[in-house]
C-alpha cells in the first residue's frame, strides 16, 4: 500500500519544533499598518529621526544641483530662468513631500486655458506649484499597453477645497514624484492611489524609528534614577499606619535640606542611609544597535543620519557614503531626471526660444574630489596622453584625435575651465597647421 504525501520545500526538525506547527516563528506574518496623512505629518513634526529620514535624501539629491552643457551665454539664460522659478528649492520641497506622503507633483503653471490638454514644449512657465495627494487625485490607470502612460494615470483631478471647482489636469503638466515606489503592475490588488503614487518612506521604517525613540526616552527616564537615596528609619510603618504622613514628609524634608546645605546626612542612631546607583555600562552598545537598525531601514549611513564619525579601527565611513551617494545618483538619473523631462524642455524653450539638440545637463556628484585628488588625476591624464603620443607623434593615434579626446576628458573632469571655448576661438591643431603630418609636434 502506497502512502501519498504532500511535497513542500523547507527545513523540518520535529525535535526542535522547526518548521512544524509548534514553531514559534511559524505564525509570524507581515501586516501593513497604513498611516494617514495627518499621522505621517505628526510623526514628521515630532520625531527628528523621522524628519531626517524624509529630508536628508531630498536635500542631498538637490544640494549640488546640476550643470548644463552648452555655450556660456545659453547656460546663463537657462540658469537665470531656473533661479527666477526657484526650481532647485521647489524640487527639493517636492521630494520632501513625496517621501513623506508617498507622492507629490510639481504643477507647471502656464497661460494655457485648457489644463486637460497636453502641454506644449514652447509654453511659457509662469510659476511652479507643489501639489500633494491630499489635493491631487489620479484618475483611472491606463490599461492600453500601446500608450506611453500604461500603468500610470494620464489625468489628475485637482481639488483645492470642499466647495472649490475641480480641475482636470493632463499628466504632462505635472512633474510626478513618488516616495517609495511600489510595483507598477496594474493587475495587482493595490489601490489606485498606491499605483499612481507610492508608499511613504516612513512606512517601512516606522517600527525602527519608534523603537529608537522609545529607547532614548527610556534612557532619559533612567537618568533620573541614576542615583537614588535610600533612607531607613525606625517606626516608619507605624507612622504611616497612624496617618502621620506629615511627620514623615517633614522628617525627610529636613534631612534633604541638611544634606543640601552642608553635604552631610544627620540620622538617628537607629536610622540608615544608602545610595543606589544605576549602571549605564551596556547602554551605548544597545543604542548603537538601534541606530544601525534605523540606518538600515532608511538606507542612510549612520554617519549621515546621525551626523557622527564612524567608529572602529578601520571604520572611516567612506565605503558607506559611497554606496549612499551612488544611490542618490541613481535616483537622480532614473527617477528625478525622467520626471522633470517635460519641464526641462519647457525651460530650454523659454530661455533660448528654441531647443538645440546638443544641450544637456549632468547631475553634479555629491562626493567632490579634493585638490590633491584633482591634481593627481590631471597629472596622470596628461602623462598618459604624452605616453600615447610617443616620440614619433601620430604613429599610434593621430594627434588631432588625441587632442580632441584630451579636451573632452579635461572637460568631463572639470579641469582647465574654458578650454572648449578657447579651442573654438584659436582653433584645433589641424586648424593651426600643427597636424600630425606636418611633423611639428613631438
Amino acid at each position: 500500500m502506497k502512502v501519498l504525501r504532500d511535497l513542500a520545500d523547507g527545513l523540518i526538525n520535529v525535535v526542535a519544533n522547526l518548521g512544524t506547527g509548534r514553531d514559534k516563528a511559524a505564525s509570524s506574518v507581515y501586516v501593513t499598518t497604513t498611516m494617514s496623512a495627518n499621522e505621517l505629518l505628526d510623526m514628521y513634526r515630532n520625531s527628528w529621526l523621522a524628519a531626517a529620514i524624509v529630508d536628508y535624501p531630498a536635500e542631498d539629491s538637490t544640494r549640488n544641483w546640476r550643470k548644463w552643457r552648452a555655450q556660456a551665454d545659453q547656460i546663463t539664460e537657462i540658469e537665470a530662468l531656473e533661479i527666477r522659478l526657484g526650481l532647485q528649492k521647489t524640487v527639493q520641497d517636492a521630494l520632501v513631500a513625496a517621501r513623506l506622503y508617498g507622492g507629490a507633483a510639481i504643477y507647471i503653471n502656464t497661460a494655457d486655458v485648457d489644463q486637460a490638454a497636453p502641454i506644449s514644449p514652447g509654453a511659457e512657465i509662469r510659476s511652479l506649484v507643489i501639489l500633494t495627494p491630499q489635493s491631487l487625485r489620479p484618475e483611472s490607470i491606463v490599461r492600453d499597453i500601446n500608450s506611453e502612460y500604461f500603468g500610470k494615470a494620464e489625468f489628475y483631478t485637482l481639488s483645492t477645497g470642499e466647495k472649490a471647482e475641480q480641475v482636470r489636469i493632463h499628466a504632462s503638466r505635472l512633474v510626478v514624484l513618488r516616495g517609495k515606489a511600489l510595483p507598477t503592475d496594474p493587475s495587482l490588488s493595490a489601490g489606485l492611489s498606491n499605483l499612481a503614487w507610492g508608499d511613504s518612506v516612513l512606512q517601512a521604517t516606522i517600527d525602527a524609528v519608534r523603537q529608537m525613540d522609545s529607547t532614548m526616552a527610556n534612557i532619559a527616564s533612567l537618568v533620573f534614577e541614576a542615583k537614588v537615596d535610600v533612607l531607613k528609619f525606625e517606626g516608619f510603618a507605624e507612622l504611616l499606619a497612624d496617618n502621620q504622613d506629615a511627620a514623615v514628609i517633614r522628617r525627610l524634608q529636613s534631612q534633604a535640606a541638611m544634606k543640601g546645605i552642608n553635604g552631610a546626612v544627620v540620622l538617628d542612631m537607629k536610622d540608615d542611609y544608602q545610595q543606589k546607583s544605576a549602571s549605564f555600562a551596556g547602554l551605548p552598545d544597545v543604542v548603537a544597535k538601534f541606530q544601525d537598525n534605523v540606518s538600515g531601514a532608511a538606507g542612510i549611513p549612520v554617519t549621515r543620519l546621525y551626523g557622527r564619525a564612524a567608529v572602529g579601527l578601520s571604520g572611516s565611513g567612506d565605503g558607506d557614503e559611497r554606496v549612499y551617494y551612488d544611490r542618490i545618483g541613481h535616483d537622480q538619473t532614473t527617477e528625478i531626471g525622467p520626471a522633470m523631462r517635460t519641464l526641462d524642455e519647457c525651460i530650454v524653450w523659454q530661455a533660448l526660444g528654441s531647443r538645440p539638440p546638443e544641450i544637456y545637463y549632468e547631475w553634479t556628484p555629491l562626493r567632490q574630489m579634493t585638490q590633491a585628488e584633482r591634481a593627481e588625476i590631471f597629472s596622470k591624464t596628461a602623462t598618459a596622453a604624452r605616453s600615447l603620443a610617443g616620440p614619433n607623434a601620430g604613429e599610434l593615434i593621430p594627434m588631432d584625435a588625441l587632442s580632441d579626446a584630451l579636451v573632452n576628458e579635461f572637460t568631463e573632469q572639470g579641469m582647465l575651465p574654458g578650454l572648449e571655448q578657447a579651442i573654438q576661438k584659436y582653433g584645433s591643431l589641424a586648424e593651426q597647421g600643427f597636424g600630425a603630418d606636418a611633423g611639428d609636434i613631438e
